[in-house]
């Protein structure tokens, strides 16, 4: 049986919400906080499209840091604004591009009214490459096509909260600064009502999208005889990128209220060439087993080769841990994050089978934290352990000290 957030909080994320985008339609600041586990920032908000030398101010003078407009990665990419690379970054650390200026209507960058144009200029939709110069005042902040259901911070939440407002060009915000220090989320409500406007959370507006879009959608399904007995097979499309993902299914899963539940990433070389790199494969064979054993659950296969860096990455990054690095480095070393992947698409291929709680074969808490932002409660948490080679040894104790895997 399907369980979600209950009604009343779900009625109370909406007012939340729905009276932060009234503020952000009349041109109005708001607050954001983080709420994710390790982060716990506060974001000064307002729109972009219509930025003005008065807001500006307006928008320094209450959070005191540095104003950022928001821009999609694709847009970035097209604008000639690639990401800064920062070794060793935090998760949630902002994606900041390189800087920018508007190519006309400027003198020195600096102003309020210069830089008010510069984040007017961004936001507007036919906007191009010739518009800007670089280097510049403003350094945009890079952000996934799903938004906070890609990367849970205020960035990213910041321009989907303009979005779900019904508007276009995304947000420009600030690190709400209290003296010397960065305001936390434990001040933030005592913040906001001072200034009275209106708060929201990362966590607001993760649910919300995710109860109110459809990422995925069933292409198809089958069953497969296996060795060890009949399968039902249904394929996912995802309808941001067009991705194809798998959900093998055995037995009735509304039998019990939380079946077991296995998300596992596509790795060619370790589910099919059972490369000792790494635990892939042995992980997927056991996970299938177990749910065999149990007689119902599902397992969820992503389209996320390399902790989603693709496996054109991922072979790229083999070549670097050949001549040292570790895992994450390589990753980071090749300009991606230490973990790519976002688990959005599971949590709503999971609501669509009607399992809202279940129990998750994983070794990874950062896999439980999102699946429960997502809407999916996990009831319980089953480790996924199997005994270490002489090949993957290091690469398990990477995944322990660096990535806080439960192994």
């Amino acid at each position: 049986m399907i369980q979600t957030p209950s009604h009343q909080r779900i009625a109370e994320v909406r007012s939340r919400v729905n009276r932060a985008c009234d503020a952000i339609r009349k041109g109005n600041w708001i607050c954001i906080a983080e709420d994710q586990a390790g982060s716990d920032a506060v974001w000064a908000v307002m729109a972009s499209h219509d930025m003005s030398a008065d807001r500006m101010n307006e928008l320094v003078g209450v959070a005191g840091g540095i104003i950022a407009p928001t821009v999609i990665e694709e847009q970035a990419d097209d604008l000639d604004l690639p990401a800064l690379r920062r070794r060793r970054a935090q998760a949630n650390t902002p994606q900041y591009a390189v800087s920018v200026e508007a190519a006309q209507g400027v003198s020195t960058g600096i102003s309020a009214s210069d830089r008010a144009l510069t984040v007017a200029v961004l936001a507007q939709p036919g906007v191009t490459e010739q518009d800007l110069v670089r280097p510049g005042h403003i350094m945009p902040i890079r952000i996934p096509k799903l938004g906070c259901l890609r990367r849970p911070y205020g960035p990213e939440a910041a321009h989907d909260l303009v979005s779900l407002a019904g508007l276009t060009g995304g947000a420009a915000l600030s690190h709400v600064i209290t003296g010397t220090e960065e305001l936390t989320t434990a001040g933030a409500v005592d913040f906001a009502n001072r200034a009275e406007v209106p708060l929201v959370y990362v966590s607001d507006i993760i649910l919300l999208r995710s109860l109110d879009e459809e990422l995925v959608e069933l292409l198809e399904e089958g069953e497969v005889a296996a060795e060890d007995g009949r399968i039902r097979v249904q394929v996912w499309r995802t309808r941001h990128d067009g991705a194809c993902h798998v959900a093998l299914a055995r037995g009735d899963l509304n039998s019990q209220e939380a079946p077991l539940v296995r998300i596992h990433s596509q790795c060619l070389t370790g589910d099919v060439l059972h490369s000792h790199r790494c635990d892939c494969g042995a992980q997927l064979h056991e996970a299938l087993r177990r749910i065999e054993q149990g007689g119902e659950g599902v397992l969820i296969y992503l389209a996320q080769e390399g902790r989603g860096i693709g496996l054109v990455g991922k072979i790229k990054a083999y070549g670097l841990q050949d001549g040292g690095m570790d895992t994450v480095d390589a990753n980071i070393e090749l300009g991606y994050a230490a973990d790519q992947r976002d688990y959005a698409v599971a949590a709503q291929i999971l609501l669509r089978l009607g399992l809202g709680s279940v129990r998750l074969l994983t070794n990874n808490p950062d896999k439980v934290q999102a699946m429960e932002r997502l809407g999916v409660e996990i009831q319980q948490r089953l480790p996924l352990i199997l005994p270490s080679t002489s090949h993957n040894r290091v690469y398990l104790a990477t995944k322990k000290a660096r990535l806080g895997h439960l192994l």
